[in-house]
C-alpha cells in the first residue's frame, strides 16, 4: 500500500517542481543568507507529508529525496508556523535514521507531542533498532542494525558503506560485547596506515572504558618472540606489523579478524602482503569470523572467492547519514572576484543557478581560489580544502591563516601550536596556522600531531583544514563544507571519480548537520568530470591484475632478468616471492585459482615452468624469503651469498656481521656497512655517492630517539640554501620513507638472512646478539623503556621524554605503567597536550 503511495508520489511532476524549488530556497539562505521566494509553508507541509509516505518506500531513491526535501523544509521554516519539528521526527523514524533525530533540540525532544498513533509507531521502530553496548542503550540505522545482526550471529561478511554510514561505531560496539566476559579471545584489526592505527586504538580505549570485565591489551606495536602473547587481546596493526607477529609468534592467531579499508587489497606490493597475512590467519584458524570493510565496492563476491570462502555475507548501505550538496562555483570575473553557484543537487541533477557573489579580491590564481572562496562561502562552518600535495595546503593555509589573524588564540590553539614544536620544529607552519584556527593534514605529520588536528578539528577549534588525499585513507573526519579545484592524487594524475565520491561522503557531519556542501571550483577546467564517473569501483586484487596483466615483466622478475627500474618493480617482486613459496609448498594451483586464472592453461603453465627454473638456482628455503615478502627471491639469494661467503672465512669475521646496538659507539659505521651492502645488492644504487651513510647516520639518530626537531636543525643546517619550509617536508618524508619504511625493509631482510646463514654455519649461539633494528626503526626507539612507553599507547615525543627522566632503560610496560603511576603528572614538567596523553594513561 505505502510503496504504490510512494511511486504515484514519485511519478507526480508537482512533486518534482516543489522539491525543487524548496531545495534551492534552502541553498540560497545557506549560501547567501537571504530568504527567497522559491518556497512557501505550503510547498513545505505538502513535501513533508510525501515525505512521510516515501520514507516508507524500498526505493532507494525515494528515501534519499524524503530525507532531503523534509530537513530542508525544517531548516527552512522551522516550527513558527506547523510543527515540523514533530514531522522530520517521523520520516526520520520511517528512514530508520535514528541517530539523526539528536541533530536539532526540537526534534529530539518532539515525540512527547505526537499523536499517539504515530508516537506508537516510532516506539516499536526504536524498539527493533535498539541494542545494549557497554550498559548504555544505543539505537541505530537500518544499515547498522543489519550489520549488528549479522555481526552477532559470527557472520561472515563483505560490506561497503560510506563514511557517514557509522560502521565503524557498531564495529567498536560489536567488540566490546564480544569481550564482556572472561574467556580468552584475540582480534586482529588490519588497517592500511599507521595514521588508522592511531584512531582506531584510541576508539577502542575509550569504548572500553567503564566496563566491567577484564578490559583486552590494545597492541599496535609488533609483538617480538621474547614477549609473551596477551590471552585477551586487540592487535591493531598494519598488515606489515601482523606479518612480523605471525612470524616471531607460531601461536599467534584471530578468532575475529577485521579488514578494514578492505580494497587496498588491490594496492601493489602491500596489497599482496594483506591477502597472504590473511590467507596465514585462516591457516592458523579457519574458523575466524572475518570482516571485509570499504566505502564502495560493486564487486563484493570478491573477498570470498580470494579467499575460498563461500559463506561470507554481502551487503551494501547506499543511503548516507546525511544529505551532500554539490555546488559548482565558477569564477566569472577573476579580477573583481565574482562568482556564480549553481547545485547539481546530489551529482545527478541538472544544473540551476543558486547565487552570484561578489568576493570583493582578485581570485585569479589556484592557490588564490583555495584561499578567498572557502574564506567567505565557509564563514562559521566547519571546511575542508582539498590540495594537491603537501607544500600546496601549507601555502594554502597560511594564506588562510593570515586572512583570520584578527581571530584570538585560545588556550587548546596554544597548546596545539606547542605540540607542533615539540613534534616537528618550531619553524613548522602548523605552529602559526593554528593559533588562528587554521590547520593542514597530509600523511608525514607526525601520527601524534595529526591526531590533535584531527581533534581539534572535531571540538570546532579547527574550522579551515586544508588536506591532501591522505583522508582518502579511512581517517574519519568529516565537515560543513568541502571545497574542491581540480583535485590530484598523486603527482598530476586526476582524482578517480570513486575517489571523489569517497571525498565527498565526508560533506556533512552527524548530529551536527543535516545536509553537507561540496563546492566544485571551476569544474569546466578540470582534468576529469567525476560527477558522471561511477561512485562505487571494481576492486581488482593486486597479485590478479599482476598476473593478467603485467605476465610478461613478471616473467622478467621471475627470471631474474634486470629490470629497467619500474615502479611497480616492488610489485612484482612481492608477487614473485608469493608464487615461488605458493609453488615450493603444492599450492600453487589454488593460488591460480582464487586469482582467476585457470589452471593449466599457457599463462599458468609458464609461469609454474618459470618457477621451477628459479627454484633451480635458489637454495634458500620459502619460509625464510617470504619473512622479507616484498624482495625478489634473487636479490634475498645474492644478499644469502655475500653473508656466508664472509662467515666462511671464520667466527671473527662473521661476528662482523652482526649490527650494532643504537647506543655502542661503532653502531654508524656498523649501519653504514649494512647498507652499503643492501643498497648495492638489493636496490641497485651507486654507493659512491655515499646515500648508505646519511641515511645510517639518520637512522641511528632516529633509533636513540633523538627528537624530530633536532633532526630538522641539522638538515636545516646542511640544507642552509633551501627554504626552511622544503627542508622541513622533506625530512618528513626521509623518516617516514627512507627510515621507517625502505631502511626497515632493508635491515629486516639483512637480519632474516644473517640468523639463517648462522644458524647453517652451526653458529646459532651467535643470533640472540643481533638487535630488533627493523622493530627500533618502525617506532623510533631502542631502549625497552622508550618502547614500553610506545607499547602502553604513548607517542613518541612523550615516550622520548619519560625515558629521559627514568633511570631504568629496561623497563616493560607494566614496569612502565608502575612508574608513570608512582610519579606525580604536574611535576613531569610536560606540555598540556602530552599530559592529557599521560593522564588518559595512567587512568585507564
Amino acid at each position: 500500500m505505502m510503496q504504490e503511495l510512494a511511486d504515484k508520489i514519485w511519478e507526480n511532476p508537482g512533486f518534482h517542481d516543489a522539491a525543487n524549488r524548496i531545495e534551492l530556497a534552502w541553498l540560497t539562505k545557506e549560501i547567501s543568507g537571504i530568504d527567497d521566494s522559491h518556497a512557501d509553508i505550503t510547498d513545505a507541509t505538502r513535501l513533508i507529508r510525501s515525505a512521510a509516505i516515501l520514507a516508507c518506500s524500498e526505493t532507494a531513491d525515494h528515501r534519499r529525496a524524503a530525507f532531503r526535501v523534509a530537513t530542508c523544509a525544517y531548516d527552512l521554516f522551522g516550527t513558527g508556523q506547523v510543527p515540523l519539528d514533530q514531522a522530520l521526527r517521523v520520516v526520520l523514524t520511517r528512514l530508520g535514521n535514528f541517530p539523526s533525530i539528536g541533530t536539532r533540540a526540537d526534534v529530539a525532544s518532539a515525540r512527547a507531542s505526537l499523536p499517539l498513533m504515530l508516537a506508537a509507531e516510532e516506539i516499536a521502530s526504536a524498539d527493533a533498532h535498539e541494542v545494549m553496548i557497554n550498559g548504555q542503550t544505543v539505537l541505530l540505522t537500518d544499515f547498522q542494525q543489519n550489520l549488528w545482526l549479522n555481526l552477532i550471529q559470527s557472520r561472515r561478511i563483505a560490506l561497503a558503506a560510506p563514511t557517514s554510514a557509522g560502521k565503524s561505531f557498531v564495529l567498536q560496539g560489536y567488540l566490546s560485547a564480544l569481550f564482556d566476559n572472561e574467556q580468552p579471545k584475540s582480534v586482529v584489526y588490519l588497517v592500511p596506515t599507521r595514521a588508522l592505527i592511531a584512531q582506531v586504538a584510541e576508539d577502542l580505549k575509550v569504548q572500553f572504558q567503564g566496563m566491567h570485565q577484564d578490559v583486552p591489551d590494545i597492541v599496535t606495536v609488533p609483538v617480538d618472540a621474547e614477549t609473551t602473547l596477551a590471552q585477551r587481546a586487540i592487535y591493531v596493526m598494519t598488515q606489515e606489523r601482523v606479518q612480523l607477529a605471525l612470524g616471531a609468534h607460531p601461536d599467534f592467531s584471530a578468532s575475529v579478524i577485521i579488514v578494514d579499508e578492505a580494497h587496498s587489497i588491490a594496492d601493489g606490493s602491500r596489497g599482496v602482503l594483506l591477502q597472504w597475512v590473511i590467507d596465514d590467519l585462516l591457516i592458523r584458524n579457519p574458523a575466524s569470523q572475518i570482516l571485509f570493510a570499504s566505502p564502495a565496492i560493486r564487486n563484493l563476491d570478491v573477498f570470498g572467492r580470494l579467499f575460498g570462502l563461500d559463506d561470507v555475507v554481502e551487503f551494501s548501505s547506499v543511503e548516507p547519514t546525511v544529505a551532500q550538496n554539490f555546488l559548482v562555483t565558477t569564477v566569472e570575473s577573476a579580477t573583481k572576484g565574482k562568482l556564480v553557484i549553481h547545485t547539481a543537487g546530489d551529482g545527478s541533477r541538472t544544473l540551476r543557478q543558486v547565487a552570484t557573489l561578489q568576493l570583493g579580491r582578485t581570485v585569479a590564481s589556484r592557490t588564490e581560489k583555495l584561499v578567498h572562496i572557502p574564506a567567505v562561502l565557509g564563514h562559521g562552518h566547519s571546511n575542508i580544502i582539498y590540495a594537491n600535495g603537501a607544500a600546496e595546503a601549507e601555502s594554502v593555509a597560511l594564506q588562510l591563516a593570515e586572512l583570520m589573524s584578527d581571530r584570538e588564540p585560545t588556550e587548546a590553539r596554544l597548546a596545539l601550536s606547542d605540540l607542533a614544536k615539540e613534534a616537528v620544529h618550531a619553524n613548522y607552519a602548523l605552529v602559526e596556522c593554528v593559533k588562528h584556527g587554521v590547520a593542514f593534514h597530509y600523511s608525514n605529520i607526525p601520527t601524534q600531531l595529526r591526531r590533535a588536528i584531527e581533534a581539534a578539528v572535531s571540538s570546532g577549534e579547527i574550522d579551515y583544514l586544508v588536506c591532501t588525499s591522505t583522508l582518502l585513507q579511512g581517517v574519519n573526519l568529516p565537515a560543513k563544507n568541502i571545497f574542491m579545484f581540480a583535485p590530484e592524487k598523486g603527482r598530476t594524475r586526476a582524482l578517480e571519480s570513486t575517489d571523489f565520491w569517497n571525498l565527498a561522503g565526508r560533506a556533512g557531519r552527524l548530529k551536527r548537520e543535516f545536509q553537507g556542501n561540496i563546492f566544485l571550483i571551476d569544474y569546466d577546467k578540470w582534468k576529469k568530470k567525476p560527477l558522471d564517473g561511477p561512485k562505487d569501483s571494481v576492486v581488482t586484487p593486486a597479485i590478479e591484475s599482476s598476473l593478467n596483466e603485467h605476465h610478461d615483466q613478471l616473467m622478467t622478475v621471475i627470471a631474474g632478468a634486470p629490470t629497467e627500474g619500474r615502479r611497480d618493480e616492488t610489485d612484482l617482486e612481492t608477487i614473485f616471492v608469493r608464487l615461488y613459496t605458493d609453488f615450493k609448498g603444492g599450492d600453487l594451483n589454488q593460488t591460480f585459482e582464487r586469482a582467476g586464472l585457470a589452471v593449466g592453461d599457457i599463462q599458468s603453465g609458464l609461469l609454474e615452468t618459470a618457477l621451477a627454473s628459479a627454484s633451480e638456482k635458489l637454495t634458500l628455503p620459502a619460509a625464510v624469503l617470504r619473512r622479507t615478502p616484498n624482495i625478489s627471491a634473487h636479490k634475498q639469494q645474492r644478499l644469502y651469498d655475500r653473508l656466508t661467503a664472509k662467515i666462511a672465512l671464520g667466527t671473527d669475521v662473521a661476528r662482523t656481521l652482526i649490527p650494532s646496538h643504537p647506543r655502542e659507539s661503532e653502531a654508524f659505521q656498523s649501519y653504514a656497512d649494512v647498507l652499503e651492502l643492501c643498497h648495492e645488492v638489493i636496490l641497485g644504487i651507486d654507493t659512491s655517492k655515499n646515500l648508505h651513510r646519511f641515511h645510517a647516520l639518520i637512522a641511528r639518530r632516529w633509533m636513540l630517539g633523538f627528537p624530530l626537531p633536532q633532526i630538522i636543525d641539522e638538515q636545516i643546517s646542511r640544507n642552509a640554501s633551501k627554504p626552511v619550509r622544503t627542508t622541513i617536508r622533506s625530512t618528513l618524508d626521509l623518516i617516514e620513507g627512507d627510515i621507517r619504511f625502505q631502511a626497515v625493509r632493508l635491515f629486516g631482510c639483512y637480519s632474516a638472512l644473517l640468523v639463517y646463514a648462522l644458524d647453517s654455519a652451526g653458529l646459532l649461539d651467535m643470533v640472540s646478539s643481533i638487535p630488533s633494528l627493523p622493530l627500533y626503526l618502525e617506532i623510533g626507539a631502542s631502549d625497552k623503556t622508550m618502547i614500553s612507553f610506545i607499547s602502553l599507547g604513548l607517542s613518541r615525543v612523550t615516550a622520548m621524554k619519560l625515558n629521559e627522566m627514568s633511570a631504568r632503560k629496561d623497563l616493560d610496560t607494566v614496569g612502565a605503567l608502575q612508574w608513570l603511576r608512582t610519579r606525580p603528572l604536574e611535576a613531569l614538567g610536560l606540555s598540556p597536550l602530552l599530559l592529557a596523553e599521560v593522564r588518559a594513561i595512567v587512568t585507564a
